[in-house]
């Protein structure tokens, strides 16, 4: 028997675009799950990533304090090799040269920082005139450019 009204045909329709729907119902789902494996990768890696630069500043804090001690025991040994060597200075030559001692060791002290202090002023020096020569370098360039218009 024919289908006059075509009920057929329309039902065949329907049930193709049924199924095309839940083929895109599933590509979605699919998309949705890649999306959320996406983010959970993510973050996993930002976790893993908190945890790494936790364990860095921990162990940067315990080189800190190594350092300080380290530190600590050579100053002190300085500290405790000044003092004999004061006690062996003053008793074979007596508090009045310990103190000429002391006086030229402040001198050095001061040439050094004076020394330091100069190296500081040349630095200065010579990064402004980098800078002067990059700012002219910099007008030469833009000049070539667009005057001339060879770069």
């Amino acid at each position: 028997m024919s289908d006059p009204l075509g009920l057929s045909e329309g039902v065949k329709g329907l049930s193709a675009g049924l199924d095309g729907s839940r083929e895109a119902a599933k590509s979605v789902t699919k998309s949705i799950e890649g999306i959320q494996n996406d983010s959970a990768e993510v973050a996993r890696n930002k976790a893993q990533e908190r945890v790494r630069a936790r364990r860095e500043a921990e162990l940067k804090k315990e080189r800190a304090l190594i350092k300080a001690l380290e530190e600590w025991k050579r100053k002190k040994q300085i500290s405790d090799e000044e003092a004999n060597l004061k006690i062996k200075f003053v008793k074979q030559y007596g508090a009045k040269e310990w103190d000429s001692v002391l006086k030229i060791k402040l001198d050095i002290e001061n040439l050094e920082r004076k020394d330091n202090e100069a190296f500081q002023h040349d630095l200065k020096e010579v990064r402004r005139v980098q800078v002067w020569c990059f700012i002219a370098a910099f007008i030469v360039t833009l000049w070539l450019k667009f005057v001339i218009g060879v770069i």
